[in-house]
């Protein structure tokens, strides 16, 4: 799913393996479209608060699924076990 998200020549950072160690790619598209794909440790303490420092700025732009409420956790679970979104779902809990 992130990989229909990259543009050409664009860059693909994984820091966890929410979907398993196991995936496949289809090598040409890597090629054709001249992605980079790099795994990162997630970094450092300070790595961390330029990340969140360059969120506060409004630098970075997660990509957003969908947003539901909290009674419909379970079906954005399941949409996510399933491999079903394209970005993160965020669970709405409202007091």
């Amino acid at each position: 799913a992130s990989l229909r998200a990259l543009r050409p020549m664009g860059r693909l950072v994984t820091c966890g393996a929410t979907t398993g160690p196991d995936v496949s790619i289809d090598l040409r598209k890597l090629f054709w479209f001249q992605w980079s794909l790099l795994g990162s440790t997630m970094g450092n303490h300070r790595e961390f608060a330029e990340i969140v420092a360059l969120a506060e700025r409004g630098h970075l732009r997660p990509v957003i699924d969908s947003v539901v409420p909290l009674s419909d956790g379970v079906a954005a679970f399941r949409r996510m076990a399933d491999g079903q979104q394209l970005g993160k779902l965020v669970i709405e809990v409202t007091p």
